[in-house]
């Protein structure tokens, strides 16, 4: 083989040469250009918004939701950081409050920031009845639960801690007390189950809450390690990364164009939002995304896109709310009967579209579910979507309810998955209504009447759950779900249109 100075030469320059094999040997041909370079082109702003917008969906509306919770002071649900926010009377309709809520527990939320100190977390002796504190990271991926479907009827002890934090712990707790957060931010939901209507079960649901102590260790070691009702703990405060005019957004999932990327740029901004460093998918999109101005270190400035590149992100992030209505109409799940059950069978952290499908439709739905699964329905039996226009059933058989450990439940939601304002005050029927003799029974069947106007009938009224007189949905919840509610096996009644 004979070589000249024309093969060197690459060597001479300093110039890139990329070998191309041919069945005479090697001919160099001249490298191509790094796309990660290139100037940006509408159609990759578009695809990249997209990405964008179905990786940050879900954080986007946890960042939101700690903002008015945590650190927007005019904010009506302000509370301040590491500590509990008890919801001491049962839900309504009005205000709006959270989509897709359920109406049978009372809530309980707290924003916790683990990146100074750990958070401590007690209750001493549990009442019978459903109760649970789960923990959520910055994914809105539940790690640890707490309750009395998990083998914890009190007392109970917890000591939280980040995933960078290091120093000395006190004595009292013991290994599997103390758990680690993957992220520093993270939330703690509550829930207390709401078995009657009567004064004198939510004045015993309100003594519940005021047994969980939920504060910074400093806090918990200076009381004396000792209860502390949720509004006498001193409140922590949040300075994370803000722009202007984003007290004014209300519902993060109508975020739009350059304004979601600049919530994503605050994510990105914000070291308590815990990234996932060994995340290989998420790290190669983070460099895509900075071809857009999306990066840890500098604000994001729309005006740095042209405005061709800023109608591109427009339509990718439009692509990206047009993917997940297009999954909501296919189902979000596993089929059941007609419904799509949630469950975590065959969950990924890749999947990003199950993540923003739960962010969208409920902040902080599990992803993956554990403590419950969920079942959404959308159209009757014969495939039509639910209008309040028309009148529906849906047939239990008494001796095929809903399989389950604890309680189930059957919410109805409008179109955007809020209460439905209604003359009774009723936005779900459960099985503890069934269980007291609330619910009329007859033949060995339950019929539940769903239907705009208040039924004539007085056993149909028992059984009434009433909707708007437009589009709406459900949400089923099963806590404590059996085998056939997690892997779809369950035949869940279809609702059938009766008028």
């Amino acid at each position: 083989m004979k070589f000249t100075r024309r093969d060197f030469l690459p060597l001479l320059t300093g110039a890139v040469i990329a070998p191309t094999l041919t069945f005479g040997g090697f001919i160099p041909k001249p490298a191509q250009a790094n796309p990660a370079t290139a100037p940006l082109t509408p159609k990759e702003a578009r695809a990249i918004a997209r990405e964008v917008f179905l990786w940050g969906m879900h954080p986007v509306a946890l960042y939101h939701l700690r903002y008015i919770h945590a650190q927007n002071p005019k904010s009506p649900r302000f509370v301040g950081l590491n500590r509990f926010k008890w919801s001491r009377q049962p839900a309504k309709a009005l205000p709006r409050f959270a989509t897709t809520p359920n109406a049978t527990t009372l809530y309980g939320l707290a924003m916790l920031d683990l990146s100074q100190e750990p958070v401590v977390l007690t209750m001493s002796k549990a009442d019978e009845r459903y109760w649970s504190v789960q923990m959520a990271d910055n994914y809105s991926r539940w790690w640890h639960m707490i309750g009395s479907q998990f083998n914890a009827p009190g007392p109970v002890r917890r000591l939280f801690v980040g995933p960078n934090w290091s120093g000395t712990l006190p004595a009292e707790f013991v290994g599997e007390e103390v758990v680690q957060s993957p992220s520093d931010f993270a939330v703690a939901l509550g829930r207390l189950a709401l078995t009657d209507d009567t004064p004198e079960e939510l004045k015993a649901i309100n003594a519940f809450m005021d047994r969980i102590t939920l504060m910074p260790l400093s806090q918990w070691l200076a009381t004396g390690k000792k209860d502390v009702r949720a509004e006498d703990v001193v409140p922590g405060k949040a300075e994370y990364p803000t722009y202007s005019g984003m007290e004014n957004v209300r519902e993060p999932s109508r975020l739009r164009g350059t304004e979601f990327l600049q919530w994503v740029s605050l994510i990105l901004n914000d070291p308590s939002f815990t990234k996932q460093a060994d995340g290989h998918k998420e790290l190669q999109a983070f460099a895509r995304f900075e071809r857009l101005g999306l990066k840890a270190g500098q604000s994001f400035d729309p005006t740095s896109l042209s405005p061709a590149l800023q109608t591109a992100v427009a339509e990718g992030i439009e692509d990206g709310v047009t993917a997940l209505k297009a999954q909501l109409t296919k189902g979000t799940g596993k089929p059941m009967n007609g419904w799509s059950l949630a469950t975590d069978i065959g969950y990924h952290d890749t999947d990003w579209m199950r993540r923003a499908l739960a962010g969208y439709i409920a902040v902080l739905g599990p992803v993956p579910v554990r403590s419950h699964t969920a079942a959404r329905m959308y159209n009757d039996a014969a495939g039509q979507p639910l209008n309040g226009k028309n009148r529906y059933t849906i047939t239990f058989d008494l001796k095929d309810m809903p399989p389950v450990t604890e309680f189930w439940e059957l919410p109805l939601y409008d179109q955007e998955g809020f209460f439905v304002d209604n003359p009774i005050d009723r936005y779900s029927l459960n099985s503890y209504m069934l269980q007291r003799g609330k619910l009329h029974t007859v033949d060995g069947k339950l019929v539940i009447y769903v239907q705009a106007d208040e039924p004539g009938d007085p056993d149909q009224r028992r059984n009434w759950l009433p909707a708007p007189r437009d589009a709406f949905q459900f949400t089923a919840r099963f806590y404590g779900p059996r085998g056939p509610l997690i892997d779809g096996s369950y035949a869940m009644p279809g609702i059938v249109k009766v008028g």
